[in-house]
């Protein structure tokens, strides 16, 4: 049952994702950019954002229950923010979009 009661956490706070991406486009994407000075910015942020959620989310289970994610739980997390991955590329091509036509 844990595992489902975070599961409804997870797919909860993905709701936000967007709010998500856009702070880390922000703040934080300025200062990686800058030391990291990626080739392809699109897959960049999207790696990181997607990435970072996956640390977060197994972060959270680890503090919440002192034990990883199991490998089924994570897969479906996984699958839970692939969901998003559209979204975030839509608003990732703006963003860039909008910056270089600054």
């Amino acid at each position: 049952m844990k595992d489902e009661d975070f599961f409804e956490f997870v797919k909860h706070d993905l709701t936000r994702i967007e709010s998500d991406l856009k702070g880390f486009l922000e703040v934080y994407y300025p200062m990686l950019r800058s030391s990291w000075n990626p080739q392809n910015e699109s897959d960049f942020i999207i790696g990181w954002l997607l990435g970072s959620k996956e640390q977060e989310y197994s972060n959270a289970y680890y503090h919440k229950h002192n034990q990883r994610l199991g490998q089924e739980l994570l897969y479906r997390i996984h699958q839970e923010i692939t969901r998003y991955k559209q979204q975030i590329q839509r608003e990732v091509t703006t963003y860039l979009e909008e910056k270089s036509s600054k």
